[in-house]
């Protein structure tokens, strides 16, 4: 099955609009929308780097296309999933069940 929901993405992971509020300026370096100060990147929740003593020493994220309710690295939710601006697989399932053919052309998300 292709999940043909989400949103279009760059070379580099980074949103082409911004998923909340539509903006399509970025500068090059930016990491968050300028005018909404969403995330310019589908990152998940990441998780922990402990040092020997248990010690919390670094939080890895990782970037994901724009498609992805779960991180393809670590298996977190991602920002998309957790802001509820992609549905549950399931529900996406179900959609696709009853109209086989919802979308007019596939959306390439990198």
């Amino acid at each position: 099955m292709i999940y043909n929901d989400g949103y279009k993405t760059d070379g580099n992971l980074r949103f082409v609009n911004c998923p909340k509020c539509g903006n399509e300026e970025y500068s090059e370096e930016a990491k968050y929308c300028r005018i909404c100060g969403f995330s310019a990147y589908n990152e998940c929740e990441g998780s922990p780097e402990y040092d020997n003593f248990g010690n919390v020493i670094d939080f890895n994220v990782h970037r994901n296309v724009g498609n992805a309710r779960y991180c393809e690295y670590c298996g977190k939710p991602t920002m998309l999933f957790n802001e509820k601006l992609l549905k549950p697989y399931t529900e996406v399932q179900a959609e696709q069940a009853e109209d086989p053919f919802p979308f007019d052309e596939a959306l390439p998300f990198n």
